[in-house]
């Protein structure tokens, strides 16, 4: 989970469903889903590669991590 840094009640989740073969990237305000997209499987390398090999917007250092383990849902940051 990521939280956007102008709306802390919105976020982003990632999850795996290995069983459909996909990542499922979804929206969310406060505690409803807004929006989902299934990236297929087979594209998730190419995407977190595509993330990587950009420089990242300067901004000062994070000082917590946003990443929350799967099932471990805040509403806040």
């Amino acid at each position: 989970m990521f939280f956007d840094h102008t709306r802390p009640d919105r976020s982003l989740r990632l999850s795996r469903h290995s069983d459909a073969g996909v990542v499922v990237l979804s929206i969310w305000s406060g505690g409803v889903c807004q929006a989902t997209f299934q990236l297929p499987g087979e594209q998730a390398s190419a995407f977190v590669e595509a993330f990587l090999s950009t420089s990242p917007p300067h901004a000062a250092p994070v000082t917590r991590p946003e990443i929350f383990r799967t099932g471990e849902y805040h509403t806040q940051p």
